[in-house]
């Protein structure tokens, strides 16, 4: 998600636009993954599908999925701790707008 912020600042910003080959640099990621999240951000913007915010805005993130060792062993997918096997799933909402938004990967 960091990645994708500072992307979207990064393009927003540009005065005459911006390569993947730019976001990869400043971002560290891959260039066909800078390609993908340019494409996806202009794609954002064109449909005028980024929503603003207002007032207060607070953010959560957590881990949704069972743990390995209470799974049958065929089942098992994840060898690990943490956030292993497990979706994330990232929340953001404003108090004052009463607006939700819900992510999960």
């Amino acid at each position: 998600m960091d990645k994708w912020l500072a992307a979207i600042w990064l393009i927003t910003n540009a005065k005459n636009g911006i390569s993947s080959y730019e976001i990869h640099r400043a971002l560290g990621i891959t260039q066909k993954s800078a390609w993908f999240v340019l494409h996806r951000v202009r794609f954002a913007m064109m449909t005028g599908t980024f929503e603003k915010m207002k007032g207060e805005v607070e953010s959560d993130e957590t881990y949704i999925g069972g743990k390995a060792k209470n799974m049958h062993e065929g089942k098992r997918k994840a060898k690990g701790t943490g956030g292993a096997g497990k979706v994330i799933v990232k929340d953001c909402w404003s108090a004052t707008a009463r607006r939700v938004r819900s992510r999960s990967r």
